[in-house]
């Protein structure tokens, strides 16, 4: 009788390892479907971006408001369709994974992943993407900055040696064209202090938010286009290290779009104090955009959905407000683990409450 239990109890583990490949392969057919999609409706979205400037061209950069409604109109319809399409796959990508998981977990130990397995799973899959993406977009930073002052220095030192070997360069010309170039490696390197700092703010654990955030714009000032306005308490309530990272790294790239997209002659970056939440705010008056036709795409996007998904990881929420030619403003709603002003509630920097911390692990 145990022996003939154990084999029905066997075969239903091997059955249900089957039903769980076969959902795998249904699934995989699903995404490969969703996949095609997608890519058919970036490139129609392109055409269409493509359609609306070649309009504007032809109309002196003035359409008619009814044509410029019908255009936007369909823009945001393909944006929408577009970001439907990217998120049922991510979604698929992630159940997939976790089907594999539970198949091998189930094929292994003969049990299933818990409720609480699969959503740590998911969490590491949105961490995982949000490294990810952050590893693109400092790529096509230093690409885009310390990587081409390199190259134009170089460039610059093979052809005044070329000028030195024919003598056709004074003194004075070749001691100031040294100066150039020193003057663009210094920048150069200013920079790559700069993404340095942006990968690894050791100061967080150090010093707390406030203090990495000033030691930033200290350096961010020399380089940045617009008037930066900084409006920042004196004291922050206590928040978690994921807490402070998260803050760090959504200032980090609003000023960072700021910098590269907006065009704005002005910034502000505020941090509000409330009993319940602290409230971080970048806001410029650049020209804005319409954020329901920014998706994810290859050439970009990224940006928005990486501070939201960090933000929703810490318990947070993303605010973006903006419309093209009114600039646009982005809020980080962070909860506090307890009011401001109840009793026992400690402020200061991340240094001055290690010790708390160091408690509140024993106690655990």
């Amino acid at each position: 009788m145990t022996e003939g239990v154990a084999q029905i109890l066997s075969d239903l583990s091997r059955e249900a390892e089957e039903a769980i490949l076969a959902l795998e392969r249904h699934l995989h057919g699903i995404r490969s479907r969703v996949d095609t999609l997608t890519s058919e409706l970036e490139q129609q979205r392109l055409r269409m971006q493509l359609h609306v400037e070649e309009r504007l061209v032809d109309a002196g950069g003035k359409l008619p408001e009814d044509e410029l409604h019908t255009l936007q109109s369909f823009e945001d319809t393909l944006a929408s369709q577009l970001a439907r399409a990217q998120a049922l796959g991510q979604q698929l990508a992630g159940f997939l994974q976790l089907l594999a998981v539970s198949r091998q977990q189930l094929s292994g130990s003969g049990t299933l992943p818990d409720l609480k397995a699969a959503k740590d799973l998911l969490v590491r899959q949105a961490m995982v993407r949000a490294q990810e993406e952050e590893r693109r977009r400092l790529a096509r930073e230093i690409h885009d900055g310390p990587a081409q002052v390199l190259a134009n220095a170089i460039l610059t030192i093979q052809y005044l040696a070329r000028l030195i070997e024919r003598g056709d360069i004074t003194t004075e010309e070749l001691r100031q064209e040294l100066d150039r170039v020193e003057a663009i490696l210094r920048a150069g390197l200013s920079e790559t202090r700069q993404f340095m700092f942006a990968l690894q703010p050791t100061t967080l654990q150090q010093h707390g938010l406030l203090r990495t955030l000033a030691l930033y714009l200290e350096t961010l000032r020399r380089q940045f286009p617009a008037q930066l306005v900084v409006e920042l308490p004196e004291t922050l309530p206590p928040l978690t290290p994921e807490q402070e990272l998260t803050a760090f790294r959504v200032i980090q790239e609003a000023l960072h779009n700021v910098q590269r997209h907006a065009h704005a002659s002005h910034c502000w970056l505020r941090i509000f104090v409330h009993p319940s939440e602290i409230v971080i705010e970048v806001a410029d008056d650049g020209q804005g955009f319409r954020p329901g036709a920014v998706v994810p795409t290859s050439s970009g996007g990224f940006g928005l959905r990486g501070m939201r998904e960090r933000a929703e990881l810490v318990g947070g929420q993303l605010e973006i407000q903006s419309e093209p030619g009114h600039g646009t403003t982005i809020r980080l709603h962070l909860p506090l683990a307890t009011a401001s002003g109840e009793e026992g509630t400690t402020t200061g920097t991340a240094e001055e409450r290690a010790p708390i911390e160091e408690q509140k692990e024993r106690i655990a």
